[in-house]
């Protein structure tokens, strides 16, 4: 086709998964195409080429069509060249705004397919972005069945949990990883013994232990995994989808519309310690009256010496003391407050304490010197265990495949297979018991030590003191704390 008044061109090339099924070639290849059309057509001066590869046209936040629309506003083009309509989008709406928009501006939009031409097919545009927008809207609604599907038959897409690896031979199966698992269990055992989120994620860094990808150990990785049910072997996906093909936005959606599926993979935590966990969690942020308990050392331990009334705790401005509470709710004509400061009664209650720890001090000690001389031993047999167990897991993968391909029969394979499992069993076994023994010796003792140094500073929290303190009754004129050691 001939022109002739010679325009400054503006061409506009756009690929996008979107466009897998249509097109094949590269953003290189539909480039020259275009070029080759200005060359043949004699249609003028190229003056830019406005590039968005692998950017979906329903979106229209490009980088390359927001440099084109800069140079038209400018006055540097007076025609634009496209592959096809679809190229400049796949949004009906919005396609037929950026229409508009160029007609506004004077510029002329064509496409190489012969298809459109603003100067003399303006009124069957709206047909053409309609097709286009159909399509994208298909194609989104067809991967959506796909990874719907997916999910409820249990595979786990996108990239494996903490504590997990992709199966090297079944695709999209969670297979544990050893070294993840262990922290995931230490993660459990300590919320179990009373460890919040942020004392939990403090150990963990003191401790050296890698975090999940791109994060530290922090209160909302630990958490993440005490929440997540993937630990117990199920697979929960479908949590959130986009809000529409046209949009990025996700919305998250309602837990009855969530794709839950027991059982897909081995579990790294029991079933019994998850609802432990879970069960603690609800119980830490059942009401504000617990929350409140946790901020204050001796809550629900102290007691009236006069009338039995459990007393209460007020900030002041020299720190947090304790009233009764007949006094607090009905006043002198029931008693008197009992005012003590909290302060004047967990310095001497450390000091006991500090004390019970001094005097036992040998025993830290010789326990410490134990671990440490048969630190060496079992770390080799933990070794040689550890290898032997991944020779092991190597042989069954092996075994897997030779059944895949045909290459055993079934009734081998399940006798081969099943002496395998057992002397799995007895591996895992042997390695999870060398880890108990270890980091349960491990755990007292630092447990003790850290312990030992808060009393010595004066330090007490709300879970020590119930630990350690009977009671405590207050009377006019003196304080009397029982010590359950």
């Amino acid at each position: 086709m001939g022109n002739c008044r010679q325009s400054n061109i503006g061409i506009y090339v756009r690929i996008s998964r979107d466009d897998s099924g249509e097109n094949h070639e590269s953003i290189e290849n539909q480039r020259d195409l275009l070029l080759e059309y200005v060359s043949v057509n004699r249609l003028g001066r190229i003056c830019g080429i406005y590039v968005d590869d692998n950017v979906s046209g329903s979106a229209f936040e490009r980088e390359g069509l927001d440099r084109l629309k800069r140079d038209i506003s400018a006055g540097r083009i007076d025609l634009v060249l496209l592959k096809d309509l679809s190229r400049l989008g796949r949004n009906n709406a919005k396609t037929l705004q950026m229409i508009d928009y160029l007609e506004e501006c004077g510029v002329r939009l064509l496409t190489a397919d012969g298809r459109y031409d603003s100067l003399v097919d303006n009124d069957t545009v709206g047909i053409e972005t309609w097709v286009n927008e159909r399509y994208v809207r298909d194609i989104s609604r067809k991967i959506r069945a796909c990874l719907r599907f997916k999910i409820q038959r249990g595979e786990y897409l996108g990239r494996a949990p903490f504590g997990y690896r992709k199966s090297d031979i079944e695709k999209n199966k969670l297979v544990i990883d050893e070294a993840e698992a262990y922290i995931v269990k230490i993660i459990y055992s300590l919320y179990i013994s009373g460890h919040g989120y942020s004392s939990i994620s403090k150990y963990l860094e003191k401790k050296g232990y890698g975090a999940p990808r791109g994060e530290g150990w922090n209160r909302i990785t630990v958490r993440r995994i005490l929440c997540s049910r993937v630990y117990i072997g199920d697979t929960v996906q479908g949590v959130s989808e986009k809000v529409s093909f046209k949009s990025k936005k996700t919305r998250r959606l309602p837990q009855e519309k969530w794709v839950i599926t027991e059982g897909t993979h081995e579990a790294i935590i029991s079933r019994e310690a998850y609802e432990e966990v879970q069960r603690l969690r609800n119980a830490r942020n059942s009401s504000k009256i617990s929350r409140n308990k946790s901020r204050h050392i001796l809550n629900g331990i102290m007691t009236c010496g006069d009338c039995g009334s459990t007393m209460y705790a007020r900030k002041r401005r020299n720190g947090t003391a304790y009233v009764c509470g007949n006094y607090c709710r009905k006043g002198k004509a029931v008693c008197s407050s009992h005012f003590v400061y909290e302060d004047d009664i967990v310095a001497p209650i450390c000091r006991e304490l500090a004390g019970l720890f001094e005097d036992n001090k040998e025993i830290l000690e010789l326990q410490e010197r134990i671990a440490s001389q048969g630190s060496n031993e079992r770390t080799a047999a933990y070794s040689r265990i550890c290898t032997q167990l991944e020779y092991g897991r190597r042989q069954q993968e092996l075994l897997y495949k030779d059944r895949l391909e045909g290459r055993i029969s079934e009734q081998l394979f399940e006798r081969m297979n099943l002496q395998l499992e057992r002397r799995l069993a007895l591996l895992e076994g042997e390695v999870e018991s060398h880890r108990t023994r270890d980091a349960s010796s491990s755990e007292l003792i630092t447990l003790g030590k850290a312990a030992a140094a808060m009393f010595s500073r004066g330090e007490l929290t709300h879970e020590m003191a119930e630990a350690v303190v009977s009671g405590i009754t207050v009377y006019e004129d003196t304080v009397v704390v029982e010590l359950k050691y």
